[in-house]
């Protein structure tokens, strides 16, 4: 991977020299150009420019065909001058007939070296966040380690008799909340809430952050009873005057939903994400 790179970067270096070296011979072109042909010049440095604005926004077929066309057209006018009325081809003219198409394919090579460099870099943001099991906003683990855990804990609930629950916490009116609170104050009711719920639930039992909204999921390792004993006792916690305090200068109140079931193997068998969609699925009940 580090030699890819490296490569990317020499292609990306050399098609900006290159740009740059196009560049300069066309504005020294236009500058040591007579008068009577400046006109001409300018045109052709401008359409040049235009290729390299189509290029530098990586369409390559559109950059292609007006350089093509422009010097096909500068090399017919020239031409057709020589011929009809034998008017010699100033020296100068022959940067036009190559400038434009070298410039294109210069800039190609400079932004397809930039573009090859994107890829790899896209493509190492993904597997980095493959690899992360935590919510940078609330630091607890996200959904991947819920996956994970909750193939852990069924094994060994299994094993051991024990009985295996899931509780999902979602914020009522979210899409409200996101628009009425500043980005800062909206992440920090998340925080504030994820920091409810893990000071509330017992110490065995394991809280994970599942998205970017403030929804909250916790493995539980009790039955039906227990995990109703532990939905009052949050929603308690929740609704609790002071519970969201100091975030904003005025008091503000937060609602929730909550659902839980317990694990079934002949409802669920191996299927965790099935088992998670069927306790969201419960969240509607909770109005």
């Amino acid at each position: 991977m580090t030699n890819k790179k490296s490569f990317g970067y020499l292609f990306q270096d050399i098609g900006l020299v290159l740009l740059l070296a196009c560049l300069f011979t066309g504005a020294i072109t236009v500058s040591y150009t007579p008068k009577p042909l400046l006109f001409e010049a300018v045109v052709m440095l401008l359409l040049t420019f235009t290729a390299l604005l189509f290029a530098g926004f990586k369409m390559f077929g559109a950059a292609c065909l007006l350089s093509g066309l422009e010097v096909t057209v500068y090399t017919a006018y020239r031409l057709y001058l020589y011929l009809s009325y034998d008017t010699q081809i100033p020296l100068l003219s022959f940067v036009w007939i190559f400038l434009p198409i070298a410039a294109v394919a210069v800039m190609y090579l400079f932004v397809s070296g930039n573009h090859r460099l994107e890829l790899e870099n896209d493509i190492l943001r993904e597997q980095v966040e493959e690899l992360v099991m935590v919510n940078p906003l609330t630091k607890l683990y996200n959904l991947r380690s819920l996956y994970y855990d909750l193939n852990v804990q069924k094994s060994y609930a299994e094993r051991n008799k024990l009985p295996l629950s899931l509780m999902v916490i979602e914020l009522k009116y979210e899409a409200e909340l996101a628009s009425i609170l500043s980005r800062q104050n909206y992440e920090r009711v998340i925080q504030r809430l994820a920091q409810i719920v893990v000071d509330t639930v017992r110490v065995e039992d394991k809280t994970y952050s599942i998205d970017n909204k403030g929804s909250l999921a916790i493995i539980m390792t009790c039955d039906k009873v227990g995990s109703d004993i532990a939905m009052r006792r949050l929603k308690s916690r929740i609704s609790e005057k002071d519970a969201f305090s100091g975030i904003t200068e005025d008091a503000i109140k937060i609602d929730v939903k909550i659902a839980c079931l317990e694990y079934d193997k002949e409802a669920f068998g191996d299927n965790m994400m099935l088992f998670k969609q069927r306790v969201e699925n419960e969240l509607q009940y909770d109005v």
